[in-house]
């Protein structure tokens, strides 16, 4: 459930209005929620947003760095190595587009000002990273 969230001027290390600092860190995935996660330490909107930036550019990186291991192992499979690359690269392809459409949804609820958690990316980032919040 999406719910608009704002925090007064003075409130953010960063001296940006929330929202602005919030869509930089979805527009980042990773790289601008780390930076925003040790930079911002008042505003819990961004804080928010920097730790689902984490989540989603972590898991992506993960799950094609995976993806690149099994198809470099398994395309080297007698007669069926070419169909094990062909299927993982497929897989890499639908989950880099699911990652293109959370990472749009994610920037849009950002800018607008709203508190909204990726579907399955968040779900394992707080099982596995409890204290990251």
């Amino acid at each position: 459930m999406a719910q608009l969230t704002t925090t007064p001027p003075g409130q953010s290390d960063t001296g940006l209005p929330s929202n602005i600092a919030a869509s930089i860190c979805a527009f980042f995935p990773l790289v601008g929620g780390i930076v925003f996660y040790f930079i911002e330490k008042k505003d819990l909107f961004v804080r928010h947003w920097a730790i689902q930036s984490i989540y989603l550019g972590g898991g992506l990186l993960v799950v094609s760095i995976v993806i690149g291991i099994l198809s470099a192992v398994l395309g080297h499979v007698p007669l069926l190595g070419i169909l094990f690359f062909l299927l993982l690269q497929l897989l890499n392809l639908v989950i880099n587009l699911g990652g293109l459409v959370l990472w749009i949804i994610g920037t849009i609820q950002a800018i607008q000002g709203r508190r909204w958690e990726y579907p399955v990316v968040s779900q394992y980032g707080k099982r596995y990273f409890p204290n990251l919040t």
